[in-house]
């Protein structure tokens, strides 16, 4: 079924994205609806239990991080911690995190990241993604729709800091994900989420924050898979 899903994936990019240039591997997307935004340089890491792709051209750099390491999706904006960064040519960082100035829009920051492949032969990952980001201040905004990253090399040695969420906003939502989590117990039924929110957040404060001495991944690897 893998096998399956993986090759309608590829059959599909390849029939539905004629004005889009594939490479191998490959980092693209359009952004802000009619430019084709191509990296010329890629790479993946596994760090603190999720994955980073990163890739960038001569001016400007996309980052895609997700909370875990797992096959599935993983949505953007709102209350969700996995996070879509964009640097432009001038130095602005639009990020899902951030969200936007009520005379901009009143929707939040939104998008999803979709890690469709870990081919173990090649040691690559390979996905979609698409997202609207905003500036800290929320007035400028960025979007990328048809994002594929294709056989991107796990290199490690990426390290993903700052970007929308602070270290000192990172702490914050740590605290109120771990109080609301330990105010439930396995018996009720919103554990799951308040324990997979409460990872999540662990792991947004390892990205922002770092955790030199292992203490947040600790944690992380003490609530299992919140089951």
């Amino acid at each position: 079924m893998k096998k399956l899903w993986y090759s309608l994936f590829i059959l599909t990019f390849l029939s539905s994205c004629d004005d889009v240039q594939f490479n191998n591997p490959a980092l693209q997307g359009i952004k802000d609806g009619n430019e084709l935004w191509r990296a010329t340089y890629s790479a993946a890491d596994i760090d603190a239990g999720g994955l980073v792709v990163q890739g960038g051209n001569n001016s400007e750099v996309l980052s895609l991080v997700t909370t875990r390491d797992n096959v599935g999706t993983y949505l953007l904006g709102g209350n969700y911690q996995s996070e879509a960064r964009f640097e432009d040519a001038e130095g602005n960082v639009f990020s899902t995190l951030n969200p936007p100035d009520p005379s901009i829009s009143v929707y939040p920051a939104d998008g999803e990241i979709v890690i469709v492949d870990f081919e173990n032969s090649t040691n690559t990952v390979s996905g979609t993604f698409k997202f609207n980001a905003y500036t800290a201040d929320g007035l400028q905004t960025v979007n990328f729709i048809e994002g594929e990253f294709y056989q991107i090399k796990l290199t490690g040695g990426l390290l993903v800091l700052g970007g929308g969420t602070s270290c000192q906003d990172a702490v914050a939502n740590v605290a109120d994900a771990e109080a609301a989590f330990q105010g439930t117990d396995s018996s009720m039924p919103n554990y799951t989420d308040l324990c997979n929110a409460y990872k999540d957040a662990l792991a947004v404060q390892i990205f922002s924050c770092g955790d030199s001495t292992g203490t947040l991944q600790s944690i992380i690897d003490s609530l299992g898979d919140c089951n």
